[in-house]
């Protein structure tokens, strides 16, 4: 059964004021350490209110986003078939879901830890027919909400409701291309329906961010896909370096290779350089090495200052990612179980991260790289991937 907290809303973002000034401190060295230009940057820090959603509670900027944050895989369901789904999405469930109730339950706990950041995620979250009445709820705790979905079922109507609980939205696009992107999504027309999700969501004057998977069939589109949403106005950008997970792993042989993971790192600080949106890498913590090393910093003292506020790998110290059946994994690349919200409270679990992540190090090129405070390696696989 899982345990229910006592309803404690979570502080307002001024609080504790140490706080948010680490994080004026963090987005500054961001900004100076890639080249970020000056009138994109200050654009982009103008919108103090996608500023704040962004940065709810961070600590941290690390692949994945923000440390902390909870992602809940709240449903296996999916109305695509994408090759590169690491959750097996599909059009029934696999999972014994979580409830309502028990949904409200694991939203008590968290806002009772004082995570701030809650992200409501698939298979696609929209066909739950509670995810509204979850959102109102952990809005009601102060929760900042984010739905990470594939947008093809964002209609007008939705985007309003969206809009009216102040939810951040995330969507897949995969491709500029339609037949690229269809052939991804495995469903003919999901292109179209996505952009029609994409509009309304501009329309509605959504926090609009986009994931991008960076993979051989889709490579030469990604810089296309950054500056359509630079156009409209997207916020932020989550660039995912294919990991051949779930169905994904019937996919391998569209894994980047070193020299086009390396083109990717060349491509994500050029473009950070010119957008009005932030970038982050996710399944690729050598990006934050590669920032530092394309500026010559080598001092190890300055690295383990700069690791203060970019910590590379978030596994097991960073994020929960809750799967439908209330497990909780340290990243959706990595079928661990550090426990189930289920039967055991959350800060056992987050205990369990810890211990979870020490067993889970990456390989051996870690050791001694004066760059592993702000990097710590990808734990989804051995080696490193960075040219050094």
């Amino acid at each position: 059964m899982l345990v229910c907290e006592k309803r404690k809303r979570i502080k307002p973002f001024y609080y504790p004021p140490q706080l948010l000034l680490k994080q004026l401190v963090m987005i500054l060295l961001y900004a100076w350490l890639t080249g970020w230009h000056k009138h994109a940057f200050l654009r982009w820090l103008s919108q103090l209110k996608n500023v704040l959603h962004a940065g709810a509670g961070a600590r941290q900027i690390g692949c994945f986003g923000l440390n902390p944050h909870v992602v809940w895989e709240m449903t296996d369901r999916c109305n695509l078939k994408c090759v590169h789904c690491h959750a097996f999405g599909s059009e029934t469930a696999t999972y014994e879901e979580l409830s309502k109730e028990e949904g409200m339950a694991l939203i008590d706990q968290v806002a009772a830890s004082g995570i701030r950041s809650f992200v409501f995620t698939g298979g696609e979250p929209l066909l739950r027919e509670d995810l509204f009445e979850l959102i109102e709820y952990a809005k009601s705790l102060g929760l900042t909400v984010f739905i990470a979905t594939n947008g093809t079922l964002i209609t007008e109507e939705v985007a309003k409701l969206l809009r009216k609980f102040d939810v951040g939205v995330v969507i897949g696009l995969d491709a500029m291309d339609p037949a690229i992107h269809d052939s991804i999504r495995g469903v003919e027309g999901a292109f179209e329906a996505v952009i029609s999700g994409i509009e309304h969501c501009v329309a509605a004057n959504l926090y609009l961010h986009l994931n991008i998977v960076a993979s051989v069939p889709n490579f030469t589109e990604l810089t296309r896909i950054i500056e359509y949403g630079d156009k409209i106005g997207v916020y932020s950008y989550f660039i995912y370096r294919f990991v051949p997970f779930g169905r994904g792993a019937e996919w391998r042989d569209s894994e980047l290779g070193k020299e086009d993971f390396g083109t990717l790192l060349d491509l994500i600080l050029k473009k950070q350089r010119e957008v009005h949106a932030i970038l982050i890498p996710v399944a690729a913590p050598e990006y934050w090495a590669y920032v530092l090393q394309s500026r010559g910093i080598q001092n190890r003292r300055l690295i383990r200052f700069l690791g203060r506020f970019f910590g590379g790998c978030l596994a097991g110290q960073g994020m929960l990612y809750v799967k439908p059946n209330g497990d909780v994994w340290a990243c959706p690349f990595l079928s661990r179980s550090a426990g189930n919200v289920r039967t055991e409270r959350l800060d056992k679990i987050q205990a369990n991260l810890g211990a979870l992540s020490e067993m889970t190090k990456s390989g051996s090129d870690c050791n001694g790289c004066v760059y592993e405070p702000v990097c710590g390696g990808c734990k989804t696989r051995g080696e490193c991937l960075l040219r050094m």
